[in-house]
Parts: C-alpha cells; structure tokens; sequence
C-alpha cells in the first residue's frame, strides 16, 4: 500500500503575513536540500462535505454564491471546521442540517484529500450519508451566502455528465460524486466506519499547520 509520509525541514523564519476571520497566510523560510526555500501558504482550519443519498439514487445538492469566483456553484452540503474542539462528524452532522434541513441515519468515511497541497494546509475529509429525513425543526434560516440558498436532489447520471461536461467544478462534489459510485459497487472496499482516523489531518495538527479559532 502506498502512503504520503511526514517530513520535517528546519524553518529558519517563519512569520503570519495574513490574519483574516477563518484561515491565515504564513510565509515560511525553510531548509531544503541545502538550499533556503521560501513559500507562501494558507493555514486553513479544515473542512467536511457531505455525499447524501436517497433511495431513488438521487443526491442531495445546493447552489450556493461564491465570491472567488464570481459564480453560483452547485455543491455537496460542506463546511469549515471553524468551531472550537468539535468532532469532524458533528461539523457534518451540523453542516447537513444547517444547509438543508435534513438528517441522516447512516454516516460513513467516503474520501479524505488536500484540497490544494501547494498552497493550502487545508484537509477535507468527505461522508457518505444514507437513511435521509427532512429535521421536524425545519431547515435553519441562515444568513449571507446561506440566506434562501436553493438545495435541490439531483438524480446521480445528471451530476456526472455535468461533471463530464466540465459544468460543475466544486471538487468535494466532482471526487465525492465518483467514490459514491465506488462505494454503491462496493462498499467494503470504498468505506470506512464514521469515526475512521483521519490521519491527514492529525499530520497538520501536529506541525502546526491548522488555523484554530481564535480565543
């Protein structure tokens, strides 16, 4: 089995040149192959996303704003880690009802991935949910980009020729749609247990790489 390993080059400098409300840009100054490498990165706080499906193979989606790219991009339920100490699956669980209204009976480990390891600290650990039921609360009201953000359930062959078309780009939704298809063939193979270890993120955790709420 191959495996991404954990290295440690000396930092000779290292410094935040960003502060913003929920990631960090930090320049390091670093020792490699002995020479001094200096790079830019965000220090981002992590994230979840949801792959939720009904009976009717169809999967649950929204549409939602997004201002780095000027454009209303059709998603999987997701969300920052950014509250303090919370269990990656409680941010899903709290994500999935805060964006939709509903809840699911059945949580698994679908895919973990760097979103973008050149630049970016941030992991994305991605759930497979089943056994969906609207919450008798209703779906929250939410605000900014999640004011009457339209959530729609999209039969499976849709969301793949619109990934096949290059029409939805979102890659929890585009990685997350494919290891769905994975995991419906075999899900012994595919899936973890709920609370799997999430190794990836335990890395950057212990090289100080995560934006943590600040107190």
């Amino acid at each position: 089995m191959i495996s991404d390993r954990q290295v440690s080059h000396p930092i000779i400098d290292r410094k935040t040149v960003f502060s913003g409300m929920v990631w960090d840009v930090r320049h390091d100054a670093f020792e490699l192959n002995g020479e001094t490498v200096e790079r830019d990165y965000i220090v981002h706080p992590g994230a979840v996303a949801i792959i939720a499906l009904n009976d009717s193979g169809e999967l649950l989606l929204i549409e939602q704003y997004r201002h780095a790219q000027g454009k209303i991009m059709w998603e999987a339920p997701a969300g920052l880690m950014d509250l303090a100490n919370e269990d990656p699956l409680a941010t899903a669980k709290r994500e999935l009802f805060e964006e939709t209204g509903y809840v699911a009976h059945t949580w698994n480990v679908l895919l973990d991935l760097a979103n973008t390891p050149g630049g970016s600290s941030e992991q994305i650990r991605i759930y497979f949910a089943q056994g969906l039921s609207l919450h008798p609360d209703g779906r929250p009201t939410g605000d900014a980009e999640e004011l009457n953000m339209p959530v729609h359930w999209i039969p499976i062959p849709d969301v793949l020729e619109s990934i096949r078309r290059g029409a939805v780009t979102n890659p929890q939704l585009v990685a997350g749609t494919h290891a769905a298809l994975i995991a419906m063939a075999e899900p012994d193979l595919a899936l973890r247990s709920e609370d799997a270890p999430w190794h990836a993120r335990e890395d950057v955790l212990n090289t100080d790489r995560v934006w943590l709420p600040k107190t």
